[in-house]
């Protein structure tokens, strides 16, 4: 391991005093990523490895350690269940009584925990050859501790004071809507931090939203495009057209407020960019926390913000870890460069960008260079940052200087894979960038976009700057819009400018194109005013704003040396070849309205260099142009243009095209024919398109590697599919494809399949076989057919997910040890599948049904899951057992200790496992769809989350609050519920349908988390003590007698919802922070309370509630500006969505339903 680079702690002799541990060892344990137990026939005799054991069983709990247990020479069965040598070991521990019952009892379930985990039996091997054996479990210990680096900040270390204090202020785990800020110098570590806090919060939210670069975003874009994105982020819709700040700030309001957001502003300038997206703290839903990163301390310095932390630089020890980690790729410093290290950090002074990127250009190089470089270092003065960043710019050539350059002034925010056509190869932009990403001065995001950090973005900006000595007109690259409008309003010659980003204005002529001969990039804001731009170009020579033919040459030579040319939005009359278009490898004209016979398509032959055409959301496009002969095209966008109808069959053509994306166009019906002839083409999407039809030529594409068809109706696969060599990933969902080609077991390169939502009647065995196969799903739109799993399917042991729903089951074989998620639906079986060996599972869904049409199955019964005895449920003989397991019980449960998601549906089990608290230690969501459970049994600790629905549960656990600590949601759908215990504290949500409660425990009101609470309940005859941090109430069919408690003391309250209720009156006041008021069917009540000074109402919504005064309540409303929407003639929907499938998020499910009664 050592020559691998990993740093490993062996525990020695001389790391132990006594019997406890050293601080040494305590530290190597509490620091490690990974714990190895090695489980030999001794090992149980020593009370230090037991001990060792409980202290990694805790570090596993409490900081993600991962275990990785080696069983040398016993069986893991020996370990889990002390038989042989383990249990006459403990027989002698008890005899001694050296050590109390509970330590006895704690190394016994931490050799039962470890006992569990998938490690390596070394003594079932049959071929031991232990060299090989050293450098397979080496060689999965590196790639483990890759990916946990990989997991976590490779900016900051150590950081836990930073995140507990900011954990503090922002309220984690508490309903209060908190606002704070983190600020310090750039690079300081700032984004990193929020997005560990981030993380650690995400869990407790359905929405969340991370706005990134709020800065840079809102000088090139607007802040109502960032606007728009935290709108679309929360609403899972598209982008909405914001056409100002004061529209943005409205819908935010407006669509937002009843929503509970964990939102991350990452780089805030100005304090107007927190006032256009959270102005005040009630424009999002109770218990939102809003995190806000900035270098100016100042902006923080309003009310709205709760409290702000200043992010400080690193200390020694820190800062020497996080250098060694770019320098050496470890954890401490080679034992020869110590030294040097020191100089380091005292150079870079607890900057974690400086120590970055100085730890990454000393990497691999020799001693001396150290010493040079670092003297260099040291002479730059610390307050100079950027200064200390050049010593990276200046040790990359001229080529990877320029492109560096370009990314800082251009590019970052773009897509990897055509930011590299802009550069000529002869500078080698694919390994340039390779070289900035490994000095750590870019980064490649998961969607592939470039990102680069402020501080480097600002260091190439200055160099440019500097190297114009600060005269604009000379000045390389012109990023700032306003800037290069000035130049171009003047006529002097600018042969220096090479990249140009304009927007025009309302008036000005621009004259500066003609002197622009070594421009190579220009970015055109297209508004949609368009000014008639054209009539104030240089070249406009005529009273029309069509630009008369006689005027230019087949290929002008204005702009001779431009590449990159992108210009969304074109005026349609405008003439593109008015550019020299010979040289252009990039042209983005997206958002205009071109049409098939626009004559800028004749120029496309003089466009012989052309790599990249990007014309999405082109609307008014039915046709593609005529592709001329030897076009070296590699990519063509046409994603959302909806008018789309033909591909010309000219794009055989494109011999080099290697990515093609038509997604969106509704109307396009068929691809051509000669689709087939695109030899090179790697990724095809075509999703929600009109074809119905795929040609059988599309199996000719052998370079393909992701195929995307799906929500296009499509009825059948060509059997030629099969072809598709090179395919990774496919995904056919919600088509109308009944059957599956047997050709498709011929693609051996497939990880990823997905069938959703399509009428799969057959999967054929051979798909089951496929060996690199990672992910299959498959949920067909009917239950009506049968779905059969291959016996085959466990010789996959790449298989991660199977989701295979609503389709009937009737039979599951041995499924392969490396899923992590199974999900089952549907299933017709009167036993449970044997899933003894999916001992990495981590989520699990299955649900039995009832009698199909032949009355074959009933599904498990509930003898099906008695209670068993641990060392019973994997089939072994404890000297008491009443004989062998039946093997239709569910006795592999204890099996999935990872196991963190449970869903079951069964309608005739009437019982759980009694022990499944202690079986299932790493449960948090656990929904039980059981109507005919009539008992809960003691549940996991760990759990979140418990949705149950059953008929015949009658009571819960009168310790419920103390089994359950950290529960937050609960729903019971339990009709003959009779009372609720007491609640766990930390519910935030409470949903309950019984037809008996009569009353709500007492202690509610000590619920101080709890946000919503949904009741259904006919027989509810009080309603008092609610908690004061509810902001949702919703009560539906729930007869309170004559009259309603007073819900004044509700101060956070934001929607009140009533429905079907017996009440005539709602006594005292609504609380003020009420946004929404909705009563339905509400027969009796007569009167409301005043809503005048309700200032924060927003809309009241009254339905067939005859005895209120509703024209009174509508003219109250109009005075004060509320939306009233009063009684409709046609049938209101329901509230039934409170009776909708469990998996479905109850809150949105709610908020949808309000929507719908709100734009009613």
């Amino acid at each position: 391991m050592l020559d691998m680079g990993i740093r490993a702690y062996k525990d020695d002799e001389d790391l132990r005093k006594g019997e406890e541990f050293g601080p040494k060892l305590l530290q190597a344990m509490e620091q490690s990523k990974i714990s190895m137990p090695i489980f030999s026939k001794g090992y149980a005799s020593s009370i230090w490895c037991l001990k060792e054991l409980v202290n990694m069983v805790e570090c596993q709990k409490t900081k993600g350690q991962k275990i990785m247990p080696i069983f040398y020479d016993v069986a893991p069965s020996e370990v889990r269940h002390l038989t042989g040598g383990y249990g006459e070991a403990f027989h002698s521990h008890e005899k001694k009584k050296r050590h109390d019952e509970k330590i006895v009892q704690e190394w016994k379930d931490a050799l039962a925990v470890v006992g569990q985990i998938n490690g390596w039996d070394l003594q079932s091997m049959s071929d031991r050859r232990e060299g090989e054996f050293a450098r397979k479990v080496t060689q999965k210990v590196f790639n483990e501790l890759k990916k946990a680096y990989l997991a976590v900040s490779e900016c900051l270390v150590n950081v836990d004071n930073h995140v507990d204090a900011i954990m503090e202020m922002i309220g984690a785990g508490t309903s209060e809507t908190r606002i704070i800020g983190i600020h310090g110098m750039g690079g300081i570590g700032k984004t990193t931090i929020a997005k560990m806090i981030y993380n650690k919060l995400s869990h407790d939210f359905e929405n969340c939203c991370f706005l990134q670069d709020i800065r840079e975003t809102s000088k090139g874009n607007g802040i109502q495009c960032l606007q728009n994105q935290l709108i679309s982020v929360i609403l899972k819709t598209k982008h909405m057209d914001i056409k100002d700040i004061h529209e943005g700030t409205w819908m935010i309001k407006d669509r937002l407020s009843n929503k509970k957001v964990l939102l991350l502003l990452d780089d805030v300038e100005e304090a107007n960019h927190i006032n256009a997206l959270v102005g005040k703290r009630d424009w999002l839903g109770r218990g939102s926390k809003i995190i806000i990163t900035t270098r100016n301390k100042d902006i923080l310095e309003v009310p709205e913000v709760d409290c702000s932390y200043e992010l400080s630089g690193m200390d020694l020890d820190q800062s020497l870890q996080l250098f060694s980690k770019h320098a050496f790729r470890k954890d401490y410093p080679l034992d020869n460069y110590i030294i040097q290290s020191k100089r380091a950090i005292g150079i870079a002074r607890g900057l974690p960008l400086a120590l970055e990127i100085i730890g990454s250009l000393l990497c691999r190089t020799k001693k001396e260079k150290w010493d040079l470089t670092l003297k260099k270092l040291e002479n730059v003065p610390h307050a100079a940052v950027q200064r200390k960043l050049k010593i990276s710019y200046d040790a990359l050539d001229v080529r990877q200087q320029d492109i560096f350059l370009d990314i800082a002034c251009l590019f970052i925010g773009y897509n990897k894979d055509i930011v590299v056509y802009f550069w000529d190869e002869s500078k080698y932009p694919k390994e340039a960038m390779e070289v900035l990403q490994n000095m750590s001065l870019i980064k490649i995001e998961k969607d592939n976009k470039v990102w680069m950090h402020n501080q480097l973005r600002d260091l190439g900006r200055e160099i440019v700057r500097q190297q114009s000595k600060m005269k604009i007109e000379q000045q390389s690259r012109m990023w700032d819009p306003k800037e290069a409008l000035d130049l171009l309003r003047k006529s002097e010659g600018r042969k220096e400018v090479e990249a140009l980003r304009l927007k025009f204005d309302h008036k000005g002529q621009y004259h500066g194109f003609k002197s622009l001969s070594n421009l190579k990039f220009l970015v055109v804001d297209g508004s949609r005013e368009y000014f008639h731009v054209e009539e104030r170009l240089p070249w406009h020579e005529s009273p029309s704003s069509v630009p008369p033919t006689n005027v230019f040459q087949e290929n002008s030579d204005l702009l001779p040396e431009l590449r990159w040319l992108a210009w969304p939005n074109i005026p349609p009359t405008f003439n593109i070849m008015n550019f020299s278009m010979k040289n252009v490898v990039i042209l983005d004209l997206s958002k205009s309205t071109m049409t098939h016979d626009w004559e800028g398509w004749s120029h496309m032959k003089v466009m012989e260099n052309l790599k990249v055409m990007d014309l999405n959301n082109c609307n008014c496009l039915e046709r593609t142009p005529n592709f001329p002969a030897h076009s070296n095209l590699e990519r063509l966008i046409l994603r959302g243009c909806c008018r789309l109808v033909e591909i010309d069959k000219s794009i055989c053509r494109l011999k080099s095209l290697v990515f093609l994306d038509i997604s969106w166009c509704w109307d396009l019906r068929r691809l051509p024919n000669t689709i087939g002839n695109l030899e090179s083409l790697i990724e095809l999407n075509i999703l929600k398109t009109g074809i119905k039809e795929l040609p059988s030529s599309i199996g000719n594409l052998k370079s393909l590697n992701e195929l995307n068809i799906s929500q296009m109706g499509i009825q059948e696969l060509p059997h030629s599919i099969g072809n598709l060599e090179s395919l990774i990933e496919l995904d056919i969902s919600k088509n109308e494809i009944k059957e599956l080609p047997d050709s498709i077991g011929k693609l051996k390169n497939l990880k990823v399949v997905k069938l959703n939502w399509s009428p799969i009647s057959n999967i054929p065995n051979a798909l089951w076989t496929i060996e690199k196969l990672e992910v299959i799903e498959a949920i067909t739109n009917s239950c009506h057919f049968d779905v059969e799993i291959g016996n085959h399917i466990c010789r996959n042991q790449s298989l991660r997910i199977l989701k295979l729903l609503r389709g009937r089951i009737y039979v599951v074989p041995r499924l392969p040890e490396s899923l992590t998620i199974l999900e089952l639906s549907d299933l017709y079986m009167n036993t449970f599948p044997d899933l003894s060996n999916l001992t990495n599972l981590k989520e699990l869904k299955m649900w039995f049904e009832g009698r199909d049409s032949n009355g074959e199955s009933d599904g498990p019964v509930e003898e099906d899951l008695m209670p068993l005895r641990i060392g019973s449920l994997h089939g072994e003989s404890d000297g008491e057992s009443d004989g062998p397991v039946k093997k239709d019980r569910p006795w592999w449960i204890g099996n999935l200790s990872k196991l963190e998601s449970l869903v079951l549906k069964s309608p005739y089990m009437t019982a759980l496992p009694t022990d499944i608290r202690s079986l299932l230690p790493q449960l948090k969501f656990l929904q039980l769809w059981y109507p005919n459970l009539c008992c809960l049994p003691s549940l996991p600790s760990s759990l979140s989350e418990l949705n149950l629905q059953s008929k015949c549960v009658a009571a819960l656990p009168t310790d419920m609050s103390s089994l359950l600590p950290r529960l937050e949601k609960l729903t019971l759908y339990c009709p003959n519920l009779q009372c609720l215990p007491s609640l766990p504290s930390n519910l935030s949500l409470l949903h309950l349908k019984s037809e008996y409660v009569a009353t709500l425990p007492t202690d509610v009101s000590s619920l101080l988390r709890l946000d919503l609470l949904l009741l259904q309940c006919p027989n509810l005859r009080c309603l008092s003590s609610l908690p004061s941090s509810l902001s949702g109430l919703y009560l539906h069919d729930c007869k309170l007698g004559f009259s309603m408690e007073d819900l004044s003391n509700l101060k956070t309250l934001s929607t009140l919802y009533i429905d079907n209720c017996a009440i005539s009156e709602m006594r005292g006041e609504l609380p003020p922070s009420l946004g929404s008021l909705l009563i339905f069917d509400c027969e009796s009540l007569q009167k409301l309370p005043d809503l005048s000074n309700l200032k924060g109402l927003r809309i009241v919504r009254i339905e067939r509630s005859e005895k209120l005064n509703v024209e009174a309540i509508s003219s109250l409303c109009s005075e004060k500006g509320v939306k009233f929407v009063g009684d409709k003639t046609n049938q209101r929907e329901k509230m039934t969505n409170l009776d909708a499938n469990l998996n479905l998020d109850l809150r949105e499910n709610l908020n949808l339903d309000l929507r719908q009664k709100t734009e009613g």
